[in-house]
């Protein structure tokens, strides 16, 4: 069985690609100092702590496992490093990339956050009564001035949806200077929209 610490890097490279946010897996050792303050707001760094939520690489570097550090230098590079790509994506707006986890790393998110504005979260349109289904595959749910993107597993019309069966993508929030964005990895809450509402909302008066 994958170790649940390796799992969750992995889920960063996954994530960010699925979002079209390139990740850098190279041996440049680049010190991918301070980023530009396009946008407004200065420079942006990412929370020590998320709602109880400790950096990944910093559970890694205390983990009693073989090439714990390496690993955890092998996971803040690639933060870094999707960090200077999301940046350069917004003309040089301060721009932070920064995995969580819970300390027995069941719960595992990634915080995404740009000095910019961002365009709205987009979902196709899907018919569920040509479909026969409760719900739509493909749901976009608001949460006050949070966005989620959904995925549902197919369930069958006049049937109630199990808590299981919804997955999140992502949730964000954006306004003038500033995007925040979470995306569940693994378990935890990624059956949770609210949950991860609420994180993000956390996560934006952190960075505010």
């Amino acid at each position: 069985m994958r170790n649940p610490l390796v799992a969750a890097a992995l889920g960063l490279v996954v994530g960010l690609a699925a979002v079209g946010i390139p990740v850098l897996l190279s041996n440049d050792d680049g010190n991918g100092g301070g980023f530009g303050s396009g946008g407004g707001g200065g420079e942006l760094s990412a929370p020590a702590k998320l709602d109880g939520l400790r950096p990944l690489a910093e559970i890694q570097r205390g983990a009693g496992i073989p090439k714990a550090k390496e690993m955890a230098d092998g996971i803040a590079k690639e933060e870094r490093k999707s960090g200077e790509r999301l940046s350069e994506a917004y003309g040089g707006a301060a721009a932070v990339v920064r995995q969580y986890a819970d300390d027995d790393v069941q719960t595992t998110v990634t915080l995404i956050a740009v000095r910019s504005r961002s365009p709205k979260p987009y979902v196709p349109y899907e018919d569920r009564e040509r479909l026969a289904l409760a719900v739509p595959p493909d749901e976009l749910k608001v949460f006050g001035d949070v966005s989620c993107v959904l995925y549902n597993q197919p369930t069958p019309e006049g049937s109630k949806p199990t808590a299981e069966s919804v997955h999140v993508t992502l949730c964000q929030r954006t306004g003038d200077g500033l995007t925040v964005q979470i995306r569940p990895v693994g378990s935890g809450m990624a059956n949770q929209p609210e949950k991860v509402a609420a994180l993000v909302e956390k996560a934006w008066s952190q960075l505010s």
